[in-house]
């Protein structure tokens, strides 16, 4: 895949995939970790269990700049002031922050005004796909305040059953699929070379609600971030990311000298030895043969006993070296307490 497809806009201004089922996955304390760096949620959040050293790499420079930015605001700005420079809650003076902060030229000119006033994490692709969700396609089938009222329930049972009433009719059905469909989001969301390998398209809508169904069926809607954000636009203060949170804070902002960041793809790290591998989707992208080229690099990088942790999407990708061996049942107990519903599969490899 070339890598220009990466590289012209923000994708992700804040990671998707679930902070706290990553941190169950396996040792990190004291440990060696390489992180996808996307939105950068997941790599500052390893920072809590005090690793000792993270590379952090990402392909899009873009990326890159937005986690630098983050960094920044975190070692610069109180807490309450990062909350809103980021654009969680309001703030007067967002460009008068940015200003404040020390940031590289490159760095500094990767941001526009307007998206700095805004709250960057308001600023990826993905993040105004959810938006364009809100504002424009809820309407169609229900109102964005019964989505407010289910959006702060606290028992599976009674968000089923909203659920079922409120929500889950046949034009919710018919417009979601077409929504979330491969289609829509490869245009709106996410970008179309991202299917190019996978091979079932066609059903990326259908599968997407009943990981919704599953989802809300075993996770608590007020506390989770995720689901917050796509029904509301914004995170609430009792449904923050995991490396907002206030009591992560001082940790994070205490660590930040023990990340390295890297951009380039897996191959390009195939000299480090690690502990830890936070692998985001990044084999979604990638042919059968990349995938396996992708595999045997890892195989040397992997460190005996560590854990390499990756989610499908769509695709289907599974690591067939006898040097890993999937750990199915913890594999499968996060997977059901994953708060974040896009995946078809939450995986967890350890390296004998």
């Amino acid at each position: 895949m070339e890598n220009k497809v990466f590289s012209e806009i923000i994708r992700y201004a804040s990671c998707w995939e679930d902070t706290e089922n990553l941190l169950r996955a396996g040792t990190i304390k004291d440990k060696t970790c390489v992180s996808v760096i996307s939105g950068g949620d997941n790599t500052f959040s390893l920072l809590t269990e005090n690793p000792a050293h993270i590379i952090g790499f990402d392909l899009n420079p873009k990326q890159i700049a937005l986690f630098k930015l983050k960094a920044s605001a975190f070692r610069t700005l109180s807490y309450e002031e990062l909350l809103e420079f980021l654009g969680i809650y309001p703030c007067e003076n967002r460009l008068g922050l940015f200003d404040s902060l020390p940031l590289e030229d490159d760095v500094r000119k990767s941001f526009q005004p307007d998206v700095i006033e805004k709250g960057i994490i308001h600023a990826g692709k993905f993040e105004h796909y959810f938006q364009l969700f809100r504002k424009r396609i809820i309407p169609l089938f229900s109102t964005g305040e019964r989505f407010r009222e289910f959006a702060v329930l606290d028992n599976t049972d009674i968000q089923k059953e909203y659920f079922r009433k409120y929500i889950d009719t046949r034009r919710f059905r018919i417009i979601c699929r077409i929504f979330f469909g491969a289609r829509a989001m490869g245009k709106h969301g996410r970008d179309r070379s991202f299917y190019r390998y996978v091979s079932d398209k066609e059903n990326q809508g259908n599968e997407i609600i009943d990981r919704f169904i599953f989802g809300i069926s075993n996770t608590v809607n007020r506390t989770n971030p995720y689901l917050r954000y796509i029904c509301t636009s914004n995170y609430a203060p009792e449904a923050l990311p995991f490396y907002l949170r206030k009591e992560n804070f001082e940790k994070i902002r205490g660590g930040l000298d023990r990340i390295e960041i890297r951009q380039g793809d897996l191959l390009n790290l195939k000299e480090i030895k690690a502990d830890f591998f936070n692998l985001s989707d990044i084999f979604e992208y990638m042919s059968t043969f990349d995938f396996r080229r992708n595999t045997a690099v890892l195989r040397k990088m992997a460190n005996p006993f560590s854990a390499v942790v990756y989610y499908n999407m769509q695709n289907k990708r599974y690591i067939n070296d006898p040097a890993f061996e999937l750990d199915e049942d913890l594999s499968r107990i996060l997977y059901r307490q994953n708060q974040s519903f896009f995946y078809r599969d939450f995986l967890i490899y350890n390296r004998s």
